[in-house]
């Protein structure tokens, strides 16, 4: 209670000390109010933290993962064949016409077998000098220009390909390459290897749980893989002899193996 004096109010007078009147009481105030706000902080971190790690995937130690792997066999559709030819003449004029002449009739004839020009792709063309070294001279001399051309056949038809090749080298051919056997579409051969390659990692979790004595709650993780070695498995042409006999090409089979790796999550 205040007396007013000679009619004045008082000066206010503050519970709190002032800085100058109690410095050590003031100083630790200040330190209490850091410390409730540093906590509240730290509370608050540690709870959005919380929250964040709700739909974190489940520890290592509590998941398995088990590998599958499947091969599966397919017969290739698709033969490609390289076919080149070179011709020679004193100068790149003269050789050019024959080697385009000798070319085209080549294609021609191929095309007359049931292959498709949109099949026929020129592959290379080269023009080059054809020397000899002169160790008289120690020169190169000229024997003239060699014009080379060479084209890729995709034969869709395999039953066509010793013809194809038989063609080539009756009409102007001078080198031939391949047959490569390729299949136009893997996805089913791949759709097949998958489900077996599951299938068997499947067979494999079920037998692990029981010896393990542990219970897979769900799927967490998966991955798939082709094997580096997965490729076509040939069987080359075996060369008849004798006139107008052609070779005997085999395509088959190719080879495909896909590996799968599935993660489970053990039940707690």
């Amino acid at each position: 209670m205040y007396i007013q004096q000679n009619g004045k109010t008082p000066p206010h007078v503050s519970l709190w000390p002032s800085w100058h009147e109690n410095k050590p009481f003031a100083l630790a105030l200040l330190l209490t109010f850091a410390f409730l706000i540093a906590f509240l902080m730290s509370r608050t971190t540690l709870a959005l933290g919380e929250a964040k790690r709700l739909d974190t995937p489940a520890p290592y130690e509590h998941q398995i993962t088990v590998e599958g792997t499947a091969t599966v066999t397919g017969i290739p559709d698709i033969a490609t064949v390289t076919l080149g030819v070179e011709s020679e003449g004193p100068d790149v004029a003269t050789a050019q016409p024959l080697n385009a002449g000798t070319v085209n009739a080549l294609i021609a004839k191929i095309v007359e077998l049931g292959v498709s020009k949109d099949d026929i792709q020129t592959a290379d063309y080269s023009v080059y000098e054809n020397t000899v070294w002169n160790p008289d001279t120690e020169t190169y001399d000229s024997l003239g220009w060699i014009v080379s051309q060479q084209v890729t056949v995709k034969v869709r038809d395999t039953s066509k390909i010793s013809s194809v090749l038989d063609t080539a080298g009756t009409n102007g051919a001078t080198s031939i390459s391949g047959p490569d056997f390729t299949i136009d579409d893997t996805s089913n051969l791949k759709d097949q290897a998958r489900a077996e390659a599951i299938a068997d990692a499947s067979d494999k979790a079920i037998e692990l749980s029981k010896t393990l004595g542990v219970t897979f709650e769900r799927v967490v993780g998966y991955a798939e893989w082709l094997n580096a070695d997965s490729s076509p498995y040939y069987t080359f042409a075996e060369m008849g002899i004798g006139e107008n006999l052609a070779p005997d090409v085999l395509p088959g089979s190719t080879e495909l193996t896909l590996n799968v790796s599935v993660t489970y999550k053990l039940a707690e």
